[in-house]
């Protein structure tokens, strides 16, 4: 198998026969392996809490996940990306020969998509906007910054509901 497909079975709370299957993006171009580093990190997450090393054990630093978030641009900032990558290789050669097929390719690319993506992210921001004060406390508490003082299956206990 080249590509893999990642889904995660989400149950209601209180209510586990109503469940849904959610694919965590497509599986085009993600490998088997790259789809199970991506559960370890969600699986450190949930165990472990928001914090945690290169191992995905827990750590009391953010150091290591803030490391990772930095190496994540968002789609309006990669075409400064790569005018910066273009020009660092153009100072490396002296200016001679220095401009790729792919260079030209992703920097003609990123000018066409620029005023989607900054769309896409304002739409996407007014949407986590709108959306924050609409989850019942239960969930809240699990993206406070901090991280859950309870697990959701201890809570379905302490309520009744069947796990």
């Amino acid at each position: 198998m080249r590509h893999a497909s990642l889904e995660v079975l989400m149950k209601r709370l209180g209510e586990p026969e109503n469940a849904i299957m959610v694919s965590l993006g497509t599986p085009a171009g993600k490998s088997l392996n790259m789809q199970k580093g991506f559960w370890e990190y969600i699986r450190s997450y949930m165990n472990n809490g928001p914090w945690f090393d290169h191992n995905g054990d827990h750590s009391e630093s953010d150091e290591f996940v803030k490391s990772q978030l930095a190496l994540n641009l968002k789609q309006s900032e990669h075409l400064s990306a790569w005018r910066k990558i273009i020009q660092n290789k153009k100072e490396a050669s002296g200016g001679k020969n220095f401009l790729t097929g792919t260079d030209a390719l992703m920097l003609i690319s990123n000018i066409i998509f620029y005023p989607s993506n900054k769309i896409q992210e304002f739409v996407y921001e007014r949407a986590k906007r709108r959306s924050r004060n609409r989850w019942p406390e239960i969930v809240t508490e699990r993206l406070r910054s901090d991280g859950p003082t309870t697990r959701l299956i201890d809570l379905e206990r302490e309520r009744g509901f069947s796990v």
